[in-house]
């Protein structure tokens, strides 16, 4: 990728943060005022999960941007898991209003409290839905361009505010019909949205940190690919981790070994860039060339466990 395209997606990027927070801050006044108006708990949950998107996005703004830093001295493999680490305490803070909206969503529904339904509720409740979607599209469109687990979390985080909507909506018309005690019920479901959503997250996010492989299909995949070059006897090791939003791959070959030099980083060569039309947001590959034990200098003859590794 040109500094130039760098560049262009890091406007975007950015252009796309700052207009969630500003449609979040519209919403958050927006869906309180309603609330506290008609006394729906359901609105008023979700006016304070909208507050918390505000919050996440400010997160994930600072994140991208550290994230971002070059290797140094200090950091050889770079910054990227400041990314990693941000997404799994955002995790943690959609945990909590998920928990804290079920609460209060509880404690109304044992105080059977009323609510007041006017129109306004009914257009607060739909215009909520529409711009929570549009918010989730446009972040998790980005969020594939970039491979940001921060930003797919924060795309999350709207598309569940959306979901809750349409559940405070479903509150606000069972209300309207008379039936008051929907609306504390369908805070309960925003609660458990909003609780999956954020263990869902905390999940992938920790295995993150842990330094997960890529998927088993596509390792396989690559793994074919390289022993079909005639040069590689066997594949010793293969080693892959994810590191924020790039990859690292480590891997060991078995290859003749009177092979010449130069001839040996030819093939070291095909295989990074098998590996690299494979892999995307490929950070760096290490292929290490291991000899094995042949019957004669021209006839390769050995097993696996005759290589030396």
């Amino acid at each position: 990728m040109g500094e130039k395209d760098s560049k262009n997606i890091k406007k975007d990027l950015n252009n796309i943060l700052y207009m969630t927070m500003i449609i979040n801050g519209f919403l958050v006044i927006m869906k309180l005022t309603a609330g506290i108006l008609s006394n729906s708990k359901g609105l008023m949950a979700d006016g304070f999960h909208s507050a918390s998107d505000v919050i996440t996005t400010i997160g994930v703004l600072i994140a991208l941007g550290l994230a971002k830093k070059p290797r140094d001295q200090k950091h050889p493999y770079g910054h990227e898991k400041i990314e990693t680490v941000v997404t799994f305490l955002l995790s943690i803070v959609l945990i909590i209003v998920g928990f804290n909206i079920g609460l209060s969503s509880f404690r109304a529904l044992m105080q059977r409290d009323m609510v007041i339904v006017g129109g306004y509720v009914f257009f607060v409740a739909i215009i909520s839905i529409i711009l929570k979607e549009f918010q989730y599209q446009i972040t998790i469109k980005m969020a594939k361009k970039i491979n940001s687990d921060a930003l797919k979390a924060d795309a999350w985080h709207h598309r569940s505010d959306a979901l809750s909507s349409v559940a405070a909506l479903i509150g606000i018309i069972g209300a309207y019909l008379g039936y008051t005690v929907i609306d504390s019920l369908m805070g309960l479901a925003v609660s458990l949205i909003v609780i999956k959503v954020g263990f869902d997250i905390l999940k992938d996010s920790f295995h993150g940190l842990i330094d997960v492989s890529i998927k088993s299909e596509e390792l396989e995949e690559i793994k074919e690919l390289i022993l079909n070059l005639e040069e590689i006897i066997h594949i010793n090791d293969i080693r892959t981790r994810k590191h924020g939003s790039v990859v690292y791959v480590d891997i060991k070959v078995c290859v003749n070994p009177y092979m010449e030099i130069h001839e040996g980083h030819q093939v070291a060569d095909k295989i990074e860039e098998i590996i690299r039309n494979r892999i995307q947001h490929l950070e760096d590959v290490i292929v290490h060339l291991d000899p094995c034990m042949l019957e004669s200098k021209d006839k390769p003859n050995c097993q696996k466990e005759d290589c030396n590794v």
